[in-house]
């Protein structure tokens, strides 16, 4: 008797299980929208990608965005170059950040060649042999080294641009009481929007990306419709500076400025 029961039960729950199921992919789904967003420039005769630049995906169209779109392009942020150097970094860190393109001594391994060689870092080797004091092993004190480096070295400049963002996205959100979304290109410029609501969004880099010899700011208007990534691999939305009547587009490219040290 008490197997009967126990085989009736489990059929119960099978069935309930069934029904669950089947209600749920009977369901209507709510259809999302997907961009692959492909970033380039023009640099003298070649055409290169832009990596590691993050852009953002604000609600609203331009005319929507009018205020914040002004705030935008008013917004002024120091070259990297002329930050560091009006903080009295030397010329070596200098070449440093811009060979290895980053914001802050954080974004790459500090090799042991720029410690002790002819490549050495002078900021690097000083923090390197204060680290050393404390840590007592070589190889832990290269490691921790950036730790060691007075804070306007060693992120400030991130730290001053981030700052910056923050406050354009605190501005967007206020304004169109949606989360802005964002993300970063890959080494090949390229990055990928993913679950948007559908409608029509600015999509912009808020403050003008560093390339070789110039900054680009991207001020973009998109319409966002359902779609599934394999659509939208074959479909990029591709950022250039240089004109293209197919893409809704503010482009703003100012050369890099010459910058005195400290």
């Amino acid at each position: 008797m008490r197997t009967a029961q126990t085989v009736l039960l489990l059929f119960i729950c099978l069935g309930l299980l069934f029904f669950n199921f089947a209600a749920h992919t009977q369901r209507p789904q709510t259809a999302r929208g997907v961009i692959r967003l492909k970033v380039r420039y023009k640099s003298a005769a070649n055409t290169k990608d832009l990596p590691r630049k993050r852009f953002f995906l604000i609600k609203g169209s331009f005319d929507q965005n009018q205020s914040l779109i002004q705030q935008i392009k008013q917004t002024d942020v120091a070259s990297r170059e002329c930050y560091y150097r009006a903080h009295g970094a030397s010329e070596q860190l200098v070449k440093w950040l811009d060979e290895n393109d980053c914001e802050s001594v954080y974004c790459r391994e500090i090799e042991a060649k720029y410690i002790d060689s002819n490549e050495a870092v002078p900021e690097f080797k000083a923090a390197y042999d204060q680290a050393l004091k404390v840590l007592k092993t070589p190889e832990v004190a290269r490691r921790w080294l950036p730790n060691y480096l007075p804070a306007e070295l060693r992120d400030g400049y991130y730290r001053t641009k981030t700052q910056t963002i923050d406050a354009l996205v605190k501005q967007a959100e206020t304004t169109t009481g949606t989360p802005v979304m964002s993300i970063m290109t890959d080494r090949k410029g390229t990055a990928y929007l993913t679950d948007i609501d559908p409608g029509v969004y600015t999509i912009s880099n808020l403050i003008g990306s560093e390339t070789d010899k110039s900054t680009i700011l991207w001020i973009c208007e998109r319409e966002v419709k359902a779609t599934d990534l394999y659509i939208a691999m074959k479909r990029p939305f591709t950022l250039s500076n240089e004109k293209d009547p197919k893409v809704k587009c503010e482009v703003i490219e100012r050369p890099l400025p010459v910058c005195s040290a400290r």
